[in-house]
């Protein structure tokens, strides 16, 4: 990824509808070179675009960071058990208290605590969690397919 490729990013990320030509003309580059790029981006996994959620827009749900301890030598299938439930929009292994972070996405209290008592307990290797839910975001947006499946699964 190089300067150009960075470029072209920005603009996306600021208007995911943003016109090639526009990103073009704004870049000074031709229209079939962007083309070119985002497809290359886009086929190699680096770039990604897709609808975005503003969080505070819906009262009824909310994000919560559990950090979790893990043991030993687990960490890696730990983080990948944890990434397939249903409530978490990301895991990440992390430096310091923790182990591992993961940022999930639900429309209850109840459903937080079934997320950590039902579902997260249940992988092997996990020793501890630390939930922390967000009381208020400032520019948090969400992908919508996560939103989705969010409402989906709980209905």
């Amino acid at each position: 990824m190089d300067k150009i490729d960075l470029q072209i990013i920005s603009y996306l990320g600021e208007n995911g509808r943003i016109s090639y030509r526009e990103i073009a003309r704004r870049i000074g580059i031709s229209e079939g070179t962007i083309r070119q790029r985002l497809r290359k981006l886009l086929e190699n996994d680096n770039l990604r675009v897709t609808a975005q959620i503003n969080i505070e827009s819906l009262p009824e749900v909310f994000l919560a960071f559990v950090g979790v301890k893990i043991d030993g030598r687990r960490l890696t299938e730990c983080a990948a058990q944890v990434e397939k439930l249903s409530s978490v929009i990301t895991t990440m292994i992390v430096t310091g208290r923790y182990d591992l972070f993961a940022v999930i996405l639900v429309n209850s209290h109840k459903t937080l605590v079934e997320f950590v008592t039902d579902h997260l307990s249940r992988i092997p290797g996990i020793r501890t969690t630390e939930t922390f839910v967000v009381l208020r975001n400032f520019d948090q947006w969400i992908p919508a397919d996560k939103l989705y499946k969010l409402i989906k699964d709980n209905k």
